[in-house]
């Protein structure tokens, strides 16, 4: 028998762009994290276009072609909202989401994965399996960190909190360059995945299936769940301690995180709180 325990927050943006799917009865299940285009589309477009596919698609579809199907409606929605084909919208306009979603059978589990969403196996051994790769984080990072170099040319140690948060927001808008110069980078090879409604979207979703010998855990997380840290492993750390205390107790330690660090001063990162959606199942 599967339980399911699931985690749901806005971040501190005044929209949640997250989305998740629970299907309990074909035992499918997903987490969407839409992106807002820059000056563009709402990511909460592409999220709830994906999630709605999900929904009220062909249940003997397999993931992939659901994900197709969600593609091309995502597609004609973006049209319907700009007057323009996709591909004549610019990349950083688009409403984009990233997905990790997997549907379970009695012995094997298929899964797909777009952008920085995650999928980790723990097994009755308790090892892990990290089944994704997260593309987005290394470009998220370099613009963190020529963020925050612009940031320590101005500041020092004794700075208090309001007059960093000052500079970082005067900082920030200085980035917007590299921001648009990574969205240029989705979906192609030397950049990321992500779900934009174009044909490249799908040659770049990562899928297959795995055997479930001795599979004890199952594990969907967007990346605001991810802890906060600097090292490379960040992604391992974070669903270790989701295989170890659950998704509940993960939400609040991150969220714990964020709060104690209003000014962005010990966690560096672009935003206060990103929206957080995490899923576990367990076999019982």
């Amino acid at each position: 028998m599967v339980q399911v325990s699931k985690v749901y927050k806005q971040g501190s943006n005044p929209t949640n762009e997250d989305a998740y799917v629970e299907i309990s009865d074909k035992k499918r299940f997903a987490v969407i994290d839409g992106a807002t285009g820059l000056g563009g589309l709402p990511g909460k477009v592409a999220a709830e276009t994906i999630r709605k596919r999900f929904y009220l698609g062909n249940p003997d579809d397999c993931l992939m072609d659901t994900l197709c199907k969600g593609n091309a409606d995502l597609a004609e929605k973006t049209k319907r909202e700009t007057g323009k084909e996709i591909g004549a919208v610019a990349k950083e306009k688009r409403s984009t989401c990233g997905i990790a979603a997997v549907q379970l059978h009695e012995t094997y589990m298929e899964y797909i994965q777009s952008g920085d969403c995650m999928i980790f196996v723990a097994y009755q051994s308790g090892e892990t399996q990290m089944l994704t790769y997260d593309h987005v984080m290394r470009l998220d990072q370099k613009a963190i960190s020529n963020l925050y170099g612009s940031i320590a040319e101005r500041t020092n140690q004794k700075v208090s909190g309001e007059a960093f948060q000052e500079i970082y927001q005067e900082e920030k808008e200085k980035i917007i360059p590299t921001l648009v110069a990574n969205r240029m980078k989705m979906n192609t090879i030397d950049g990321y995945s992500i779900i934009d409604g174009t044909k490249e979207a799908i040659e770049y979703v990562t899928y297959g299936r795995i055997p479930m010998h001795q599979v004890k855990k199952v594990l969907l997380l967007t990346d605001g769940l991810q802890l906060h840290r600097v090292d490379k492993d960040v992604w391992k750390e974070t669903a270790d301690f989701a295989f170890q205390y659950g998704v509940e107790s993960l939400l609040h330690h991150v969220v714990e995180q964020e709060e104690t660090d209003e000014y962005f001063q010990k966690y560096p990162r672009l935003k206060h709180a990103d929206d957080k959606t995490g899923m576990l199942m367990e076999w019982r």
